[in-house]
This record gives structure tokens, C-alpha cells and sequence, in this order.
């Protein structure tokens, strides 16, 4: 009996897993029988699908019992043993669709389809799928008909990637023929909302840090709230911040489940947003994470691979719609200014780089300053032609420019010389921006001014100003020798010369502040400073200065250096400096009056011997209350207290 049935099965050796495991299937039980009673009719069809490498089923008997090949095992998905079992019982989910189409064949009716779509239960949920198949009658002996043969293949995955390629064409079609980032973005969400049938969809921005995610807009289907404004990733937790940090894309099937986001802050935060799976695609630019596209749905979905794809090229599609139109806007407005420019002035020449075909198209102006024919700039040439007319000793320098603005993006600014036709160097300024789309160089628009002139005036200037201070310093130097030696041999007249000496290099050490400032003015701390640099040496513990640094006109930067060493003079002699222990505190402030500012300065002695009020007014005492309030065209006043000489001065600042 056991040879028997080993002889009969000798059909199915060497026909693959599906063949073993028909081998070692109880047929018993089922309508068909054992194998050692199939009719030669089944042994031949059985034999003929187990050794196709297309996926193959048949279908026998009364009850429609299951036979396929190895082929066609991954169909199946999840779903239990289907070797001998009912057709029907198999793919119940789906009978109202294929049950009809066995009946014909049944009935001697042979079909075909193409594309056909079927919604199956195959991997623990229902899922759209597509299938091109054809189901043939298969006769028995008696020339009835026995069973069922079909020939299947799964097109989902074409039919999913020709519906998603439509879809990319029709989006970029809308987004082509909008110019605002707002709408491109509102325009994406709901291309891709409907398309999914999901719940919401969101687009937006993430700042420097990758931390922080803005929202203007989101799409819904109308089953939960809009969410906008900014949100904190991290709130999502570490390893979903980490991943969306490194631009992968993030899939969850069912918040519930997945490990990454089913912590009970997790679900907390993905309850607030009413998601219970989601998609978002993390992008990536130059290194770091800048904007986001989500996907969320309501409830757990299993997502398919062509949905995440999907969703990956709208947020690449959207991002270079976006960029696209504010370079755009950005370029608009370049060329409003450009063209501003042009116009107010005849000195100004303008440039427009088209970096992807390197042609640089110019006007004469610029073509005259750069040497070139303006007939041939006018029709473009390349770059290395913007170049070949700067001077050597600055192109260089010109082209690390360019090369940044290009890299950065920041506005290109820059200074150097040209040579004409004729041989004639030109100072120019020359400022553009180089416009990036979808993160490629484009255009690079300008203007070159000639600032020949201008450099001419400053170096003229600069000469002149060097001259000056030259001068005026030798003729301070010749007054401090006629002084010195007026003075030499009188030497009763010892304290005379010293103060004369004191005064002359106060001034001189106001003057090196304002030489410094090429005499266009002086800080106020400067001159306080130089002023009491003599008198630093052991007290620089009891002199305070406090106050904010404050410009100070030319003329009352001398009246206030002189002020400042006549007090000084007076306290090393008599006042706080003249003991151990006393301290000068020179302090000053400003209050608005209009458009103008009012300083109030004080000096205010301490801790040094008791101070009497002096018999008559000094030389010193009048420079400063008189000279200094005309000078400063304001009130100035000594007070000599008990406890120390005062001086206070009020003035407008000019």
C-alpha cells in the first residue's frame, strides 16, 4: 500500500517546496481524495503549476480545493496555510469580486484582466491592491469541467507608481503657476491630504538648531483640529528628534505600539495632535534639518511603501516650489533696485551672471570699466572674461568674493580696480547677490559704480590731514621750547614755568586723541584718560572715572582736557592727591533735550586736607570757569567745600 502511494506521488519529485509539501499533505479529508485516487487529469494540471516559476493556482472539485506553486506563496501575506483548502474560504475578504470570475470559468467562460482592483485582508488589514490575471476552465477525463486554472500577477506596486507619478505631475503643475510660499505650501497639503485620505497634512520650517518647528498652515479633512504655530520636537522624545536631526524618515504604523512613541508622554503628545499613525519626512539641506512635511491619520494605518515615497517627493517638491518663489520674489526686487539705480545715475554700470550657462550679459558702462567690448558683453561671455579686466593685484581677492557670496549667499560687496581699453585704472564698487533654486546657483545680478573720483578725494584728503598733524605737532614743540627757554633762567619763576610746561603737553595729549580721530572728533573717555595718565603713578586706586563713552566735538575736547589737568594740577598740590588717602571721582551722564543730548560732569575731591575757600580767583580757577563755559558754549562752576574741591559742568553736545 506504501509503495502505492509513493508511486502515485512520483509526479510532484523535484517540483519545489510546494511540491514536498503536497507529498506530505492529508488528502484524505478533503473532497479530492488521496493522491493515489486523483485522476490523471489533476496529476497533470498539479504538476504543470508546480513546475511554472509564474505564480500559479488551481482550483479542483466541487469546493474549489487550493493548489499553487512556490510562486505564488508570498501573495498570501500573513494569512493561514491556504495547501487544500476551500477557494473561497481562502480569500473570502474578496469573493464578491474573483467568486463571480470562477463561476464563468467553471462555466466554460475563460477571462482576462488587467489591473484589476481588489481590496485583500493579507497582512493583518485591509489593503488596496491591483492584479493582471486570467482564469481558464481545466477538463477532466470525461471532457467535464474540473477545476480552475489562473495565472496571476501583482501589479500594485506599478499601477501605485504610475498613480503616484500623475499625482507629481499634477502637483507640479499648480504649484508652477503660484509665486507666494503660503499658497505653494497650502496648495501641497491638500494635493496630498486628498490624494492619501488622510486626516491632516502640515508643511513648515525648522529653525538653526533643528529644534524648534513652525507651522503657518495645515490641511484637515474636517475629523480633527488644525494645529499651527510652533511646536518643540522634542516633546516627541530623543530618538524621534535624533532621527528626524539626521533627515530619516519617520513611519508609524500605530502610536499605540511602536516602541518610539507609545511612552506615556508619547501618547499623551500624539493624543493632543488626535494621531494615531503618521508619516513625516525630515529635509535635509547643506548638513541640517530645515523643514518638515506630516502626514497624520486618525487612525492605526499601515502605511505602504508607495504612500511614504509619495510623501517623501511632495516634501522634496514643495520645499524647491518654495525656495523657487521667494528667490523669484527676491530676484524681483533686486531688479526693481537695480533698475532704481540705473536710472538715478550715469556712473553705474549693471551685470547679470546666468551661472548655469557661465554667460555674464552686461551694459557699456561696465563693459568700458572692465575693458571689453560692449557689443560681445551685451550677447554674454564667461566669467573668466569679469575677471580677465580687474587689476592683477586685486583679482584674487575679488574672485574669493564671489566664491563666497556664491557658497553663503550673502551679498556680494567689494572694492577694486579695473584697466580700460586704454590702459586707464578705475576704482569701482561693485555689489550683487547670487540667487539660489532648490538650492543650485543660478543668477548672479549686480552693479559696478566707479568711485574713482571718490578714491582720489580720499587719499588727497588723507595726504592733506597727514601734513596737518605734521605742522601742528612741530608747532607745539616750538612753543614748548620758547617757553622752556623764556623761562630757564628765572628761577623765581620755577612754579610759573612748570604750569606753563603742564598746560602745553595737556594739549598735546589732547591733540595725539584727536589726530588719532583724523580731527573729526574725540571720545570722552579717551580724553579723560590721557589726562590723567601723569598723575596715575601710585593712585591709580584713588582715581574713579565712570561714565559712557561719548563724542565729543574738537573744541570742547581741548576746552575739557585742559579743564581736566588745571583740577588735577590743583589736587596733586593741595587737594585729595596731595596726601594717601584722598580720592578723585570724576563721573558724567547725559539726558535727551529734544534732538539733542545735555552732558552734566562733575569732579568731585575727597578725603584730602580741609579746604578753604581761596582769597582770589587763579589763573587756573578762571581758565575753567570762564574759557571752558565759552568754549563749551554751556555752565561751569568750582565749589571748594570742607571735604573737597568740586567742579561741575552742563552742556549740550554738538
Amino acid at each position: 500500500m506504501l509503495d502505492s502511494v509513493t508511486q502515485a506521488s512520483d509526479f510532484l519529485v523535484s517540483t519545489g517546496d510546494m511540491g514536498e509539501r503536497i507529498r506530505a499533505h492529508d488528502w484524505s479529508g478533503t473532497p479530492v481524495g488521496p493522491i493515489g485516487t486523483w485522476p490523471h487529469s489533476l496529476r497533470t494540471a498539479v504538476g504543470m503549476i508546480l513546475h511554472s516559476k509564474f505564480p500559479t493556482f488551481l482550483v479542483w472539485g466541487p469546493e474549489l480545493t487550493a493548489f499553487y506553486n512556490d510562486a505564488y506563496r508570498p501573495i498570501l501575506g500573513i494569512k493561514p496555510d491556504a495547501l487544500g483548502r476551500p477557494f473561497r474560504e481562502i480569500w473570502s475578504e474578496a469573493w464578491d469580486v474573483i467568486g463571480p470570475i470562477a463561476e464563468r470559468a467553471l462555466a466554460g467562460e475563460a477571462s482576462y484582466f488587467e489591473d484589476l482592483p481588489i481590496v485583500l485582508d493579507r497582512n493583518g488589514s485591509p489593503e488596496q491592491t491591483w492584479w493582471t490575471f486570467s482564469y481558464s476552465p481545466v477538463h477532466d477525463e470525461t471532457g467535464q469541467i474540473a477545476g480552475v486554472l489562473c495565472i496571476v500577477h501583482e501589479t500594485t506596486s506599478k499601477v501605485l507608481g504610475e498613480q503616484r507619478l500623475e499625482f507629481l505631475v499634477r502637483l507640479s503643475d499648480r504649484l508652477r503657476n503660484l509665486h507666494e510660499p503660503v499658497d505653494i505650501i497650502v496648495a501641497a497639503q491638500q494635493m496630498l491630504g486628498e490624494q492619501l485620505g488622510t486626516s491632516r497634512v502640515g508643511y513648515g520650517e525648522v529653525e538653526v538648531t533643528a529644534r524648534y518647528f513652525t507651522t503657518e498652515r495645515n490641511w484637515t479633512d474636517g475629523t480633527v483640529a488644525h494645529h499651527i504655530g510652533t511646536h518643540d520636537l522634542t516633546a516627541f522624545g530623543p530618538e524621534i528628534h535624533g532621527a528626524l536631526k539626521r533627515g530619516e524618515t519617520l513611519v508609524v504604523h500605530d502610536v499605540g505600539k511602536d516602541s518610539r512613541t507609545n511612552s506615556p508622554e508619547g501618547l499623551i503628545a500624539f493624543g493632543h495632535l488626535q494621531t494615531a499613525a503618521l508619516v513625516t519626512v525630515s529635509l535635509l539641506k547643506r548638513g541640517r534639518m530645515v523643514a518638515a512635511l506630516y502626514v497624520h491619520d486618525r487612525e492605526p494605518r499601515l502605511w505602504s511603501d508607495s504612500e511614504v515615497k509619495l510623501v517623501e517627493d511632495v516634501a522634496e517638491r514643495t520645499w524647491d516650489a518654495v525656495e523657487r518663489a521667494r528667490s523669484e520674489a527676491a530676484l524681483r526686487k533686486s531688479e526693481e533696485r537695480l533698475q532704481l539705480a540705473l536710472e538715478a545715475s550715469i556712473a553705474v554700470g549693471a551685470w547679470d551672471w546666468d551661472i548655469q550657462s557661465d554667460q555674464i550679459y552686461s551694459d557699456e558702462r561696465f563693459a568700458y570699466l572692465f575693458g571689453l567690448d560692449p557689443v560681445q558683453t551685451a550677447a554674454g561671455m564667461p566669467l573668466s572674461r569679469f575677471v580677465g579686466g580687474i587689476h592683477p593685484e586685486d583679482r584674487q581677492r575679488a574672485v574669493l568674493a564671489i566664491d563666497h557670496a556664491i557658497a553663503t549667499g550673502e551679498v556680494y560687496a567689494a572694492e577694486y580696480r579695473t584697466i580700460d581699453l586704454k590702459g586707464h585704472i578705475h576704482w569701482v564698487l561693485a555689489r550683487g547677490r547670487c540667487y539660489h533654486v532648490a538650492g543650485q546657483p543660478v543668477r548672479f545680478p549686480g552693479i559696478i559704480v566707479d568711485v574713482t573720483d571718490r578714491k582720489k578725494a580720499e587719499e588727497h584728503r588723507e595726504l592733506l590731514i597727514n601734513e596737518l598733524n605734521h605742522r601742528v605737532k612741530n608747532t607745539l614743540a616750538t612753543v614748548q621750547s620758547i617757553a622752556s627757554q623764556t623761562l630757564r633762567n628765572a628761577d623765581a619763576m620755577a612754579d610759573a614755568r612748570a604750569a606753563l610746561e603742564a598746560r602745553l603737553f595737556a594739549l598735546s595729549r589732547a591733540h595725539d586723541v584727536l589726530t588719532r580721530e583724523n580731527w573729526e572728533g574725540a571720545g570722552l573717555r579717551d580724553i579723560v584718560t590721557e589726562a590723567l595718565a601723569p598723575y596715575c603713578h601710585d593712585r591709580e586706586n584713588r582715581l574713579h572715572v565712570n561714565g559712557p563713552d561719548l563724542r565729543l566735538s574738537p573744541r570742547m575736547a581741548l576746552a575739557i582736557a585742559m579743564a581736566l589737568q588745571e583740577l588735577a594740577t590743583n589736587a596733586v598740590k593741595y587737594g585729595a592727591l596731595s596726601n594717601t588717602s584722598g580720592e578723585v571721582r570724576i563721573a558724567w551722564s547725559t539726558v535727551q533735550e529734544g534732538n539733542m543730548q545735555r552732558l552734566h560732569l562733575t569732579w568731585i575731591e575727597s578725603g584730602g586736607p580741609p579746604v578753604e575757600p581761596p582769597r582770589r580767583r587763579g589763573f587756573g580757577t578762571r581758565l575753567i570757569e570762564r574759557s571752558l563755559a565759552h568754549d563749551l558754549g554751556g555752565q561751569v562752576g568750582i565749589a571748594f567745600e570742607p571735604m573737597g574741591v568740586t567742579c561741575t559742568v552742563d552742556t549740550l553736545l554738538t
